[in-house]
């Protein structure tokens, strides 16, 4: 199902021989249609490795009462803007080494063999939104040494395959503002073969359809997915080759850079493809042991995860969870301070999950939960809800963020239904 919003598609300025995209305007949004349409929602994910030192992160009570921990008193300032969610479990799930590979497609994957994942709930929401935007989807990520299993994704195509991420802020701000390598007469050259391959592996591989095994045949089926997702992505970067990339909002990154710093630029360009409309849905898997070495702390991410509380893992573990809180927080108030066509901010017409696969011990149940956010309206923030124990998918949330978007779906991987309290859809 397409949603559609205030502007079918931006604003632009034409000229002789040019198109410029213009930011998202409240006169021209009120004047084109009717009140009641809804500005742009957004979906971001952000998932951090080696889980969180569990006595300093799960607050001991539940409700609006709840005493901040350690690790969330950076927050503070947002407390009437975010949830903590215990008991959410993938429960699925068993590979308790494969960390943030299934955290958001819930799939059944045990850690033997290839792996089977499924479409994750972004890449599901990208699916349904991306079409309004020039990138559906932007795929973040960090080199493969942060506590995220075999390192591969938290993005899942379709088909149940890795979405390979950008892992350099360099890199981000050139796809999102940089000039293009190519000319226009070259890049619709380009488009024009790259369909005229797939056309010809289509006709060749509906040839063979009818002459190979039922089995061969679903995986057939799956290669067809995968030929449609790039289809799909062909005819959108059609959509978008007349129109300029906005100007960057601010100079290009340098070259090396701590984690924290690094993290500090990710997400500032996070938030300016977010005020420029260049994408509503993200995921982020960012980097985590740099901030342990930051920290003055020599200790392997994986010692982390087994550790008692009067440890220098445990410690370490602390203060990463304690900075990446940090660096969420200043996220959370430069989308605050995005204006939307409403009148509201980009943040309250946001949904932030915020978490990993995993919490200590590679344990899969009761995983690390925080949303943060309005949805456009309808949360009821500022709560800490505990869920029935064992018993509540970690799908149900990305169910109810699906819905609260306003993308209709009976169920997501294993869910049975919306999560109460802090969702009314």
């Amino acid at each position: 199902m397409k949603i559609t919003n205030s502007i079918t598609r931006r604003t632009l300025l034409r000229g002789v021989g040019a198109t410029m995209c213009l930011p998202l305007l409240e006169s021209v949004a009120r004047s084109a249609t009717p009140d009641k349409e809804q500005p742009p929602q957004r979906m971001i994910f952000i998932g951090h490795g080696w889980g969180v030192p569990i006595h300093d992160w799960f607050p001991e009570t539940e409700g609006a009462d709840y005493a901040l921990t350690r690790c969330l008193e950076p927050m503070a300032r947002h407390r009437s803007d975010f949830s903590v969610l215990s008991n959410l479990s993938n429960k699925r799930a068993t590979a308790g080494h494969w960390g943030c590979t299934t955290w958001l497609t819930s799939a059944e994957v045990n850690g033997s063999g290839s792996v089977k994942n499924g479409v994750s709930v972004d890449q599901l929401a990208a699916h349904h939104l991306g079409g309004q935007t020039r990138f559906p989807s932007l795929e973040l990520s960090c080199p493969n040494e942060g506590g995220f299993g075999q390192g591969l994704s938290l993005s899942w195509s379709l088909a149940g395959s890795p979405v390979a991420g950008e892992t350099s802020p360099i890199g981000l701000f050139d796809r999102l503002f940089g000039a293009e390598e190519v000319s226009l007469e070259q890049r619709k050259f380009m488009l024009s073969r790259d369909h005229s391959v797939l056309d010809a592996v289509m006709a060749d591989a509906k040839a063979m359809h009818g002459k190979i095994s039922r089995r061969d045949r679903e995986k057939v089926e799956e290669y067809f997915q995968s030929v449609r997702d790039i289809e799909t992505r062909l005819g959108r970067s059609e959509d978008w080759l007349d129109i300029p990339k906005p100007p960057a909002p601010f100079e290009r990154p340098a070259g090396k850079m701590k984690t924290s710093e690094e993290l500090t630029v990710m997400y500032d360009l996070m938030a300016a493809a977010i005020e420029a409309d260049l994408t509503r849905v993200i995921s982020y898997r960012q980097p985590t042991v740099g901030l342990m070495a930051e920290a003055g702390f020599k200790v392997d991410g994986h010692q982390t995860t087994h550790c008692s509380k009067d440890s220098d893992p445990y410690r370490a573990s602390l203060a990463k969870n304690i900075k990446e809180m940090e660096l969420l927080a200043r996220f959370i108030d430069k989308l605050k301070n995005i204006q939307d066509v409403n009148g509201q901010s980009a943040f309250h017409n946001s949904m932030i999950a915020y978490g990993g696969g995993i919490r200590n011990g590679h344990g899969l149940r009761n995983t690390p939960t925080l949303v943060a956010g309005h949805g456009g309206g309808g949360l009821d923030q500022g709560r800490h809800y505990v869920y029935t124990e064992d018993h509540t998918p970690l799908a149900n949330l990305w169910l109810s963020m699906l819905r609260q978007t306003g993308i209709q779906v009976e169920r997501f991987a294993d869910s049975d239904g919306s999560l109460p309290g802090l969702f009314s859809v």
